[in-house]
């Protein structure tokens, strides 16, 4: 990662690179990956395709899906998860405890480039299969 870090140092925090076919946005320090996270949440929204899953999945399932169906489908997600218990103090507190594991296993990664999936992916996980 560190020719992704010289990169940014010329082209600055936000940048692309193809890589094959598939082009990546990446963002470099906090601030930019808060504003893409946060500030412009509906634009950087969408997820990758991945032509295993996109066949097998046909675009539906919470995670492999992008656009108005993901919305439907998160909605349908979050009132489900509500309909079993999520939003009850039990629930808030894992959820608390996964997001602490989440910032100390961020944090060990001392700054390098990564791609957050795994750590994003196990907290998720953690937190749906402790339900």
């Amino acid at each position: 990662a560190p020719h992704l870090h010289q990169i940014s140092e010329r082209y600055g925090p936000v940048f692309t690179v193809h890589l094959g076919p598939r082009r990546i946005v990446v963002l470099c320090g906090h601030e930019v990956v808060k504003e893409a996270l946060i500030d412009q949440a509906e634009e950087f929204s969408g997820r990758g395709g991945q032509a295993t899953f996109d066949r097998l999945f046909k675009g539906y399932g919470v995670t492999f899906s992008n656009g108005e169906r993901a919305k439907q489908l998160r909605r349908f997600s979050i009132t489900t998860l509500r309909d079993f218990g999520m939003g009850k103090r039990g629930i808030e507190e894992r959820i608390q405890e996964e997001a602490g594991f989440l910032i100390e296993a961020l944090r060990g990664t001392h700054g390098a480039f990564i791609d957050p999936t795994f750590f994003l992916s196990r907290t998720v996980s953690n937190v749906i299969s402790s339900i």
